[in-house]
């Protein structure tokens, strides 16, 4: 494949990117009730993580601390080596994206960008921050708006797969995907203050290699995301946390339906800013 239309196809697919975000919302009854509790009681306790515990009590209670990859077998035309270099590759995508708490919490997203070569590293830095958002390759990463998390503990629970399969794009184009479906799970805190929750982030879609003609492979992440509890901020490129005791910000949660933060298929069939449940 040339150069040019190798860059054209990639383009393609990273504008496919979307990012979708949910926001926490509680019931207008439960925050009359929290409100008549403060008067009576004092005021409530917003905590939700337990610093020893941190997924105590939730489905991430089971989930493992990384991306394992999958025994490799040869996928197509390409070969057992291949998809065993391609599922490595994804896996320190993976990590550099969503394990990395420099660039979760702090914007640095070095570390993934280090990992991207040649046509797919040229388009990633040329559009930082275009005006399109469809266009934007800032959503790519899983960055935190800075100053408002930090990780309670020192563990991200994962839960989720990977698997290669040879596919053809649009144009006909060989190349090798390695399919991804993840939930990611962040303990966190409002920094400076006791009020904490648990971050759900649930991702979808693959890494699509294209062989540049001498059996080295060139990646081109193509995801999309959901995270909660979230603010619905329009076109915003980073996801700032909703704590329990806040209001939502920006786009209200579409429906009276409360998804399961952490189900896959909620967050593949959800269009638009909706509500979950406590996670």
């Amino acid at each position: 494949m040339s150069p040019r239309k190798r860059a054209a196809l990639g383009a393609a697919a990273l504008t496919m990117l979307a990012l979708t975000g949910c926001a926490q919302v509680l019931e207008q009854t439960d925050r009359f009730l929290r409100e008549e509790a403060e008067q009576i009681v004092g005021p409530v306790t917003f905590d939700q993580v337990d610093p020893d515990a941190p997924f105590a009590g939730s489905p991430a209670a089971d989930y493992g601390v990384g991306f394992d990859t999958p025994e490799p077998a040869a996928q197509g035309d390409f070969t057992a080596e291949q998809v065993e270099w391609a599922h490595d590759r994804t896996r320190l995508l993976l990590e550099a994206v969503y394990l990395d708490t420099d660039a979760v919490f702090d914007e640095d997203n070095s570390e993934f960008t280090g990992l991207l070569t040649g046509q797919s590293l040229e388009w990633y830095l040329d559009h930082l921050g275009h005006e399109d958002p469809e266009l934007d390759s800032r959503g790519i990463p899983f960055n935190l708006t800075p100053g408002t998390a930090e990780l309670i503990g020192d563990e991200i629970r994962v839960d989720g797969r990977m698997w290669a399969e040879a596919s053809q794009d649009p144009n006909g184009q060989d190349y090798l995907a390695v399919r991804t479906e993840y939930v990611v799970v962040y303990p966190i805190a409002r920094p400076g203050d006791p009020v904490s929750v648990r971050l759900v982030v649930t991702h979808l879609g693959e890494v699509a290699f294209y062989d540049l003609g001498d059996g080295t492979l060139e990646a081109w992440p193509h995801w999309y995301r959901g995270a909660a509890p979230v603010h619905c901020l329009p076109d915003a490129r980073m996801f700032t946390p909703a704590y329990p005791d806040e209001r939502p910000d920006g786009e209200r949660p579409r429906g009276l339906t409360q998804d399961d933060a952490y189900d896959l298929e909620d967050t593949r069939d959800r269009d638009g800013c909706g509500a979950v449940k406590d996670t």
